[in-house]
């Protein structure tokens, strides 16, 4: 039986009082095209305000969180769900930075000593800290370097995978060239995660993180082609 892949979108939120509020959520379609080719079914999460009904991620046999610019309750709520559910997670670029600021987020309200829900506690700490906190770090000239989009290729560049890890069986080989957009990393020096690769050029910019068997994350855009099919097939595996 196909898998039912939850393909999570980027948001976009304005001012609730302006005139022109942005208000809408983002599938990008070449996420689609992926997890098609790898033989499941997209599922495109909806999001109400922010959140997504819990029985529309019980029909997901697991997730792709594409990439975007900032976090949404939702983001939160899904990475939760397929952490304790053991279900399949491939982050993308902001989904896998998702990977880690999920558990790093969980291990400051948890020394709080929290009650109630776990993700509401996370987004009211973020909250508290207010727009301009984050619990990532930025790549210095790195997203400059990379844009404008719309020639993929002059963007590729090469990433060393780390050995033993789940992208590291997942893509059966020490190296991949991939595509990159991204300004912000998880942090190299953190000791919450497994890092699976580091980046060719010596620079210490963090490629990609894990956790277990299931959650897998990658800082690069492999949707841009088909050159990296075993990543969306690994949301195919049982």
């Amino acid at each position: 039986m196909k898998k039912k892949i939850g393909v999570v979108p980027k948001a976009k939120f304005g001012d609730s009082s302006a005139s022109n509020m942005i208000d809408y959520y983002y599938l990008g379609n070449n996420y689609v095209k992926r997890v098609t080719d790898a033989g499941c079914i997209p599922i495109g999460i909806a999001a109400s305000d922010g959140w997504v009904a819990e029985e529309l991620l019980d029909l997901c046999d697991g997730f792709l969180v594409q990439g975007g610019q900032e976090f949404s309750p939702y983001h939160f709520q899904i990475i939760h769900h397929a952490v304790t559910k053991g279900k399949r997670y491939l982050g993308i670029c902001m989904g896998q930075q998702l990977i880690y600021a999920y558990f790093e987020l969980r291990r400051r309200v948890e020394a709080r000593g929290y009650t109630g829900d776990l993700v509401k506690a996370i987004c009211e700490y973020l909250d508290e800290q207010g727009p301009d906190f984050s619990v990532l770090e930025a790549v210095p000239n790195h997203y400059s370097e990379l844009l404008p989009r719309g020639s993929e290729d002059a963007t590729k560049h090469d990433v060393n995978i780390v050995p033993g890890t789940l992208l590291h069986r997942v893509l059966g080989k020490d190296t991949m060239r991939i595509a990159s957009f991204h300004y912000l990393q998880t942090p190299p020096a953190q000791k919450l995660l497994p890092i699976n690769a580091w980046s060719a050029k010596g620079d210490g910019v963090v490629e990609g993180s894990e956790y277990g068997d299931h959650i897998l994350g990658v800082q690069g855009h492999p949707e841009v082609d088909d050159l990296l099919p075993e990543l969306f097939q690994f949301l195919a595996e049982n």
